[in-house]
């Protein structure tokens, strides 16, 4: 089970006079997220660091990253992305700005006010059950356009891109889970083989840096 953040959600933890805030976002691609990282970094131009952890699901594909951002490594950015991982949380953004209060912690005490600060913020959220979802690409002879149109308007799919000149060739996004069977019913119609071409964008998740 996929859990995605339905709006922004803050929460602050102390710890020996530093300040933590940490903003979780929903975000859905690596652009959104860094332009939620300029906006926060103009919204705290004193903070020592503003670390970071992103995880979004495109095609397929789970792409994540994180920052220490200037954090001793392995303390800040890793803590965050530990977080998400084992709620199952994507399509979000979760940073933390620190607002160092004159006393150091040291590596163990930093990577458990960064941990306990995304634990808060995740607690909190307002958090929905999400299917995944990939674009699969038909391409075929136009002739066959009627049928494949009724298809697609039987099953509630729109189509998101439309590349057919000669030819039919449309880009539908659906729910992983129901791919094949969507797959097995292009199949199934008597179109005559080879006639209709069927692809996917990628439907195993599979873990990227981005």
């Amino acid at each position: 089970m996929i859990y995605v953040p339905r709006e922004t959600n803050e929460a602050t933890h102390k710890e020996k006079r530093s300040i933590f805030i940490g903003i979780l976002h929903p975000v859905s691609t690596k652009e959104k997220a860094g332009r939620l990282l300029k906006r926060c970094r103009k919204q705290h131009p004193k903070a020592r660091h503003i670390c970071w952890a992103y995880r979004f699901y495109y095609n397929g594909d789970f792409y994540e990253n994180s920052s220490d951002a200037g954090e001793p490594s392995g303390t800040a950015g890793k803590s965050i992305l530990n977080n998400l991982l084992k709620n199952n949380i994507g399509n979000c953004i979760l940073t933390i700005v620190r607002i160092f209060g004159g006393i150091k912690l040291g590596k163990k005490g930093l990577t458990q006010a960064y941990a306990t600060c995304a634990s808060l913020v995740l607690n909190n959220a307002n958090l929905v059950n999400w299917a995944p979802e990939s674009n699969v690409y038909v391409r075929s002879p136009m002739q066959f356009y009627g049928q494949l149109s009724s298809l697609i308007s039987s099953e509630d799919l729109e189509i998101q891109e439309n590349h057919s000149r000669d030819t039919i060739h449309w880009a539908i996004k659906m729910k992983d889970a129901e791919i094949g069977a969507f797959q097995k019913k292009i199949s199934e119609m008597t179109l005559g083989e080879g006639t209709v071409h069927f692809e996917t964008g990628g439907v195993t998740a599979n873990h990227r840096r981005s």
